[in-house]
């Protein structure tokens, strides 16, 4: 009887799940003109690529809250890293990005919304001039933690226009 129980509630949590799981594709428009996404102390291609990595995963997590008959495909036109890497150590082989909330992280995008016949698209700026609260540096294996912490927070509030 329990099994059945517990079967039944992991059906039903998939079914919800694939209820809401729209696809996303990004792309990444001239990157070699976004305003900071500069490595330091690694090859800028190995970089870029695990950055794009790191982004594309965290917007198909974000599109999971997206109806399952959507696509949303993001342009991004603009990237700015938190942080900066003072003109000093530019360089040098061991460059440092110092993180102050002074240099917060932004980035610009195009969108496209389609569910059914209806398309949306749109224009967004998302930048966190608060990304230092609540977040401590103790955890140096993610390297795009405020990057992440500002597109998880900004995306409600695109959700909220797209899925009325």
């Amino acid at each position: 009887m329990m099994k059945k129980i517990f079967l039944s509630i992991g059906l039903l949590t998939l079914i919800n799940a694939s209820a809401w799981a729209a696809n996303a594709k990004v792309i990444w428009q001239a990157p070699d003109k976004y305003t900071d996404i500069r490595a330091t102390h690694e090859q800028q291609d190995r970089f870029q690529q695990r950055l794009f990595t790191h982004m594309e995963k965290v917007f198909a997590d974000l599109a999971q809250k997206l109806p399952a008959d959507s696509q949303l495909e993001i342009t991004v036109t603009d990237f700015d890293l938190a942080g900066d890497i003072p003109p000093m150590l530019a360089g040098r082989m061991n460059e440092v990005r110092v993180i102050k909330d002074i240099y917060s992280p932004k980035i610009s995008f195009t969108y496209t919304f389609t569910q059914n016949e209806q398309i949306i698209s749109g224009t967004e700026n998302f930048r966190d001039l608060n990304f230092m609260s609540g977040i401590s540096r103790i955890n140096k294996e993610d390297d795009f933690q405020y990057e992440e912490k500002m597109l998880r927070k900004s995306f409600d509030k695109l959700q909220a226009r797209l899925v009325k």
